[in-house]
């Protein structure tokens, strides 16, 4: 597989890692990072002024489609999330999520959590362990195949990974080993070929610094669900948490009690601790609080709970709306002040409290304290409390292009037996409109590929938000990107590192990347691998939590690791950031395992990859799903119409190899009769992308067949261009293009590039002292070396400082 083919791209209980050195080693080992850079302890328990945000996440799956339904696991998850609500959590509820539900509740994890945040997490339902890996199962998996671990379940150890890279601390809360569902079942864990049976209860795993892991029983043995309306372990953590403000390990220390004497011994909870920090569930000693009404369909509305919509990335945007009596209009931020719009709308008295009786979709109620820290509001809420209200976006949903520009939620309130739809409409800043990258941590909802970005409008409309704000981070990363579209990569550069120092996760994945393609700028995308200040750049994105740089580093160590230890970690960085739906890493693994000289060729496990990409609407899916169907790759059948169908989906999108695969086809007739001039014109397109192979095939078709009525100088300009890139393969095919070409049509293609450099002469083959005087100009002007004479190497010359002056999008490699 050449350059052109592949593109983004019962158990035994083992003690914690309980030391700070110890949970960074997996990392620490793979390298040095970058001069500047803030260790991840350092950083994380860096001392904070006033109160920490406590966040949490419920998940209750009861009813599956292909494994037996759990009889109470919404109860258990709706009465903790109600309990959690009390306690001043800002609390997200989840029933039956399935696997993309879990990919959208990760990506919301990975932009609510910050290092000022307390994260807890709860799951009741189905969980299993393959190899010593544990997993969750979603309401809708099926493992049936071989190859369906990362695509059916949730990874503990990705998730507690994720968490524990962006949270100050967490504490996770597995009530979960009610039984095997798919006991016998065997499956792949790991990068090669072996098989490992789905076994009954979870391992104990490693976490980050200040984690508290909390199973509902002992390793390798099983959850009870009890004969009452909680399971032993919800009941008793119910009940516990009533203890007041007491660190959370004397609340699992009583809950271990409970549970063991509920179950008269058959069951003990287990946990394992690497806290440095003391940690509290309830606020006070006040207990959890009056139950709160329950919606019809389970969930409580009096804490003000975020009930996750199922298939999350599917949130309603404007549609289905009722007619609002009060509408709230600000500009899109993480979270949005509606108190004192809300307090005149409904001319509510000192003594007044306001009933949720509906809660918003897309979003989510909190309160907001001097320092900005969330809370949850418990309803009915005193009026004096209004005006710390505010309105939480749900972060992480791309906004396809196209579409109105603006998020709409609604909720409804009442008031003294009145009931109003309050409806909120936030617009976002042209910056994070045009140049908003997906799965950013800093993010505020809003995402564009960078097939997607217009340059001079990201440009512009960043350049404008940084004037108003010149301290957000945001803005600086985001007018990167702007910049780098328009391939002003220094300055690209520039405004990244100024992102970094101010603390913007995604920039130091974003210069790993600048450094990497500052060749490539000018050069060509030939693959290699990065040098060592990409990596380390990388390796600080990983620590940050960023998932964009656990498919960079990852898919270095997948490629170019020399040990099988290396590429092992490659592999579980792919791994984490497919956990949270990066179809980039798909894409990798798909093409891990599609290559028939790698001793892990496994057809099958790589179609899967690439079809999930695709299926997510990735164009780099689209093109290697192509790639398979033109060349029949992993036991496929050719089939040129899937071929055109796929590559043309990815072309569209900005792709830019597409056109040229497009190209491959017309000419290789498998569509009918070849049509050589139209496939020139893909070829074309695809060379203006910086595809070197398409121009290297059109200059010999030109040469050749006289494709498109075209000249020899026609064939050699294509020539020129396509081997002053970087890809070896297809720089040889050019070269024997040119060599095969007459001296006066390469001296006439020379003369055309010089006339595109703004030369003023005449392109008549002759390459005399004019042609000579114009290309030393050229060269000066333009940082280049000796002057080439020989026809060929003057040709490449000039095809090279023409590419410095209309360099391709780097960015869409």
């Amino acid at each position: 597989m050449g350059r052109r083919t592949w593109s983004r791209g019962g158990l035994s209980a083992v003690m914690l890692v309980a030391t700070a050195s110890l949970a960074l080693a997996q990392d620490g080992e793979l390298g040095a990072y970058p001069q500047g850079h803030v260790p991840a302890v350092a950083r994380k328990l860096a001392e904070i002024q006033g109160p920490r945000q406590k966040y949490a996440v419920v998940i209750g799956n009861q009813s599956y489609a292909h494994a037996p339904r759990l009889p109470n696991a919404w109860n258990d998850a709706v009465d903790v999330a109600d309990m959690l609500a009390g306690q001043g959590y800002d609390v997200t509820l989840l029933k039956d999520a399935t696997k993309r539900d879990f990919e959208a509740l990760m990506q919301r994890i990975l932009f609510d959590a910050d290092r000022r945040t307390e994260v807890l997490l709860y799951y009741a339902g189905h969980g299993v362990q393959v190899g010593s890996e544990n997993y969750l199962i979603p309401t809708d998996a099926r493992l049936d195949q071989a190859d369906d671990l990362p695509f059916e379940t949730v990874s503990v150890g990705s998730l507690v990974s994720i968490l524990g890279a962006r949270a100050r601390l967490q504490i996770v809360i597995l009530d979960s080993c009610r039984n095997n569902p798919f006991a016998g079942v065997k499956l792949q864990d790991s990068l090669g070929p072996d098989m490992r049976e789905v076994e009954t209860g979870f391992a104990s795993l490693a976490a980050p610094v200040n984690s508290y892991l909390v199973f509902s029983t002992s390793p390798g043995e099983v959850a009870l669900d009890g004969a009452g309306e909680n399971s032993p372990f919800a009941s008793a953590f119910l009940q516990s948490a009533a203890l007041g403000a007491v660190p959370v390990t004397d609340v699992f220390d009583e809950v271990r009690r409970k549970v063991f004497v509920e179950t008269k011994g058959a069951q003990v909870p287990w946990d394992s601790s690497t806290m440095i920090e003391e940690a509290r569930i309830a606020a006070s000693a006040g207990g959890s609080g009056p139950a709160a009404p329950a919606t019809e369909d389970g969930g409580s509305v009096g804490r003000g709970l975020t009930l996750f919509a199922s298939s999350a990335g599917a949130v309603p945007i404007g549609a289905g709306l009722a007619k609002a009596d009060i509408v709230i209009r600000a500009p899109l931020a993480p979270a949005v002040p509606i108190g004192a719009t809300l307090a005149e709308g409904l001319a509510a008295g000192p003594t007044d409290r306001i009933e949720l009786i509906e809660p918003p979709r897309g979003g989510r109620l909190v309160l907001l304290d001097a320092a900005g820290v969330q809370s949850a509001p418990l309803f009915p809420l005193p009026a004096a409390d209004l005006d710390r209200l505010a309105f939480a976006t749900v972060n992480g949903l791309a906004m396809p292009v196209g579409q109105e520009a603006v998020l709409r939620s609604q909720f409804e309130i009442g008031l003294n037996g009145s009931a109003k739809v309050v409806e909120v409409e936030l617009a976002p800043d042209p910056c994070d409109l045009a140049a908003a990258d997906h799965l950013d941590p800093e993010g505020v909802g809003f995402a564009r590929f960078a097939n997607e970005i217009e340059p001079e409008v990201a440009l512009q409309a960043c350049e404008a938000a940084l004037r108003r704000e010149p301290q957000n981070a945001r803005f600086h990363y985001q007018l990167g990107r702007a910049l780098a579209a328009l391939r002003r990569h220094d300055e690209a550069r520039a405004a990244w590192e100024t992102a970094r120092e101010m603390g913007h996760t995604r920039a130091s994945y974003a210069i790993g990347n600048a450094i990497l393609n500052q060749a490539r700028a000018t050069g060509g995308a030939a693959l290699e691998a990065a040098p060592d200040e990409a990596l380390a750049y990388y390796r600080e994105g990983v620590e940050l939590g960023d998932p964009y740089a656990f498919y960079a580093l990852g898919r270095q160590l997948v490629r170019f690791g020399k040990t099988r230890d290396e590429k092992l970690r490659g592999h579980d960085l792919l791994m984490r950031a497919l956990e949270v739906g990066h179809t980039y890493a798909m894409n990798e693994l798909g093409f891990f395992y599609l290559d028939q000289d790698s001793e892990y060729y496994d057809p099958a496990r790589g179609l899967r990859y690439l079809t999930e990409s695709a299926a997510r609407g990735d164009i780099y899916g689209y093109n290697n799903l192509g790639l398979v169907y033109m060349n029949g790759l992993g036991g496929q059948e050719k089939d040129a119409k899937q071929a055109l169908d796929w590559f043309t989906r990815a072309a569209e999108g900005g792709h830019p190899n597409a056109p040229g695969n497009i190209g491959t086809l017309i000419a290789s007739g498998a569509l009918g009769k070849a049509d050589l001039g139209q496939a020139v014109e893909w070829f074309d397109k695809g060379l203006e992308r910086g595809d070197a192979n398409a121009g290297a095939h059109a200059a010999y078709l030109i040469l050749t067949e006289g494709a498109g009525g075209l000249s020899p100088a026609d064939a050699a300009l294509r020539a020129g261009r396509a081997a002053a890139l970087r890809d070896p393969v297809a720089v040889e095919r050019a070269r024997k293009v040119l060599a095969a070409t007459p001296r006066e049509a390469v001296d006439m293609a020379a003369q055309r590039l010089l006339q595109e450099l703004g030369a003023d002469i005449t392109a008549d083959g002759a390459f005399g002292a004019g042609s000579a005087a114009a290309y030393e100009a050229a060269a000066a002007r333009h940082g280049g070396g000796r002057m080439e004479t020989d026809p060929v190497e003057r040709l490449v010359d000039i095809a090279r400082i023409h590419w410095s002056t209309t360099p391709f999008r780097v960015d869409l490699y």
